[in-house]
């Protein structure tokens, strides 16, 4: 899809008068061209010209009326349609699956929603300078048609075989343009990489130079393709100067050759098209801008297929959410992943397992042994490839997995704590002092206006936050994946002496993945231990 077809489809106001608009100010330039040139006419034999002073106020005013709407109205439908595909897109994000998002890759989902809508922004006032510059010509052409039609013929032949080799080549130098916004969004996965593993890279001298390496090749080879682009697109400005300049020449030395012209014809002619000149060089610079806005539209586009594809199928949200449940069966559930850098497959299960309302189960197992994997099964966020799950005998599938989630609220090891509390509609400010105070942040942040003051907090405080967050979600069931991991150990003691007691006594139904083996050897908590190994249950107390 080309930027001109997503600017079309997308539009809200009339392109019809935008076009209209286009058009009188490209007929207002050439209006001026004309009046000038006849006023220097009259002011040659030593008159002054009335009538051309008067059409080219009167063409002035019109270019002026034209120029303020046109840009001002360019600019507010390119903005607002490009509100409209970022609000699409984060729209289709947000009720997409986990597993084939992360297939798509995040560098091209934030690619399309800041850099490609920035490209789409330059491009803007091309099309209006594009559309005056073809009424412009136009009017020109017939004027000098008019004057001599050996030189309009010569002037059409040139352009037209210098226009027509521009395109072809600039057809060929999209190809390259696509594939260096490729190599582009890999460095954004690099800079990611840098950024989300900084402790990782600051503390490993050699993957921090793996690491850098690798940017710097993936940077070299994005700045070769563009310089490469680049160094063609000036070429061809180079050639198409060349051919203005050799049509002007043309008009001057061959035209009173090979055809009888006017008297004072050759003088007129020659600034009409040098003014025609200016404007071809205007137009035929921005065709580099409009070539990146077109693959900035076709990216868009490519990726919004992508996500609607995803969207189709995900599941639609419970107009009520679900507020409790007697029992959650997961009968002979599988799982594949593969693995994108290996192709290496990673089974988990078959898992048999049965969760009942006011439930406290722990899991335990090594690092890499499944647990996380099952937890993003059990929350519905990863489909079983073979096996089902139950709801109170309900089967989960696409229809009533969003019904299935709304009964979740989990803490993962990569969570995201937002500053703002989403989701959770008037909270009781009571109730959440009362649990600030509870996990010892009563003096570190505080909720205003629906936000949190600070989020600049200790890596456990920010997951004592998290949970709070979760409590105020009031939801039944209530994951928590290595949760404990990042508390000092009094807090560590008082999750397990106080909280989760009173979590379960307020009958939350509490799963978590724990490696605090020793803690819960101590305590007599009325809990169900199971044991992972290789992707499986494989021990249970």
């Amino acid at each position: 899809m080309s930027f001109f077809q997503l600017v079309s489809r997308e539009m809200h106001g009339s392109l019809r008068r935008l076009v209209l608009m286009s058009g009188l100010g490209g007929a207002s330039n050439a209006a001026i061209l004309a009046a000038v040139n006849s006023g220097a006419e009259a002011a040659g034999a030593g008159n002054v010209s009335l009538v051309a002073a008067t059409v080219f106020v009167l063409a002035l005013l019109i270019f002026i009326k034209t120029q303020h709407y046109i840009l001002i109205a360019t600019t507010v439908e390119i903005e607002a349609i490009i509100h409209k595909v970022r609000v699409r897109l984060m729209d289709q994000v947000r009720h997409s699956e986990l597993l084939p998002l992360d297939a798509i890759g995040r560098a091209a989902v934030v690619a399309a929603i800041t850099k490609e809508s920035g490209v789409l922004t330059q491009a803007t006032n091309m099309i209006a300078f594009s559309g005056q510059g073809v009424v412009l010509v136009l009017f020109v052409a017939l004027y000098v048609a008019y004057l001599s039609f050996a030189a309009f013929a010569i002037s059409f032949v040139i352009i037209c075989v210098a226009g027509g080799m521009y395109y072809f080549r600039s057809k060929q130098l999209a190809g390259e343009t696509r594939e260096a916004a490729t190599w582009e969004n890999r460095l954004f996965d690099r800079l990611i990489d840098l950024l989300d593993g900084f402790k990782e890279v600051r503390l490993n001298k050699p993957r921090s130079d793996d690491l850098f390496y690798d940017v710097l090749e993936v940077s070299r080879n994005a700045a070769n393709l563009k310089m490469r682009s680049q160094a063609e697109s000036f070429k061809q400005l180079v050639f198409y100067q060349s051919a203005m300049y050799l049509l002007l020449a043309a008009v001057v030395f061959a035209v009173p050759v090979f055809a009888e012209t006017k008297g004072g014809s050759i003088i007129k002619i020659v600034p009409a098209l040098m003014f025609v000149v200016g404007v071809f060089m205007g137009v035929v610079q921005t065709i580099p801008v409009l070539r990146a806005a077109d693959a900035a539209a076709e990216n868009i586009e490519r990726l919004e297929a992508k996500l609607r594809e995803i969207a189709e199928r995900a599941p639609t949200a419970p107009e009520e959410p679900v507020r409790q449940f007697n029992k959650i069966e997961m009968r002979n559930v599988m799982f594949r992943y593969r693995d994108k850098s290996s192709d290496a497959v990673f089974q988990v299960g078959p898992f048999d397992f049965t969760l009942q309302s006011g439930e406290l189960v722990f899991i335990t197992g090594g690092n890499g042994s499944g647990k996380s994997t099952f937890f993003k099964l059990l929350a519905g966020l990863y489909q079983p490839d073979y096996g089902e799950i139950f709801l109170d005998g309900m089967r989960v599938d696409d229809r009533t997995r969003d019904v299935y989630r709304s009964l979740i609220s989990a803490i993962f090891v990569d969570y995201h704590l937002f500053q703002r509390l989403y989701g959770v509609a008037d909270p009781d400010p009571a109730e959440v002092d009362r649990l600030l105070k509870q996990f010892q942040l009563g003096d570190k942040t505080r909720l205003v206006n629906g936000e949190f003051r600070t989020l600049d907090l200790s890596a456990g405080q920010r997951k004592r936050l998290a949970l709070i967050v979760s409590l105020l979600e009031k939801r039944p069931i209530l994951l928590l994946d290595e949760w404990t991991a990042d508390q000092d150990p009094e807090f560590r003691r008082k999750f397990y002496d106080e909280l989760l007691p009173m979590m379960t006594s307020a009958g939350k139904t509490v799963v978590a993945i724990t490696h605090d083996d020793r803690y819960l050897d101590e305590r007599d908590l009325p809990a169900r231990r199971l044991r992972m190994d290789e992707g499986r249950f494989v021990g249970q107390q």
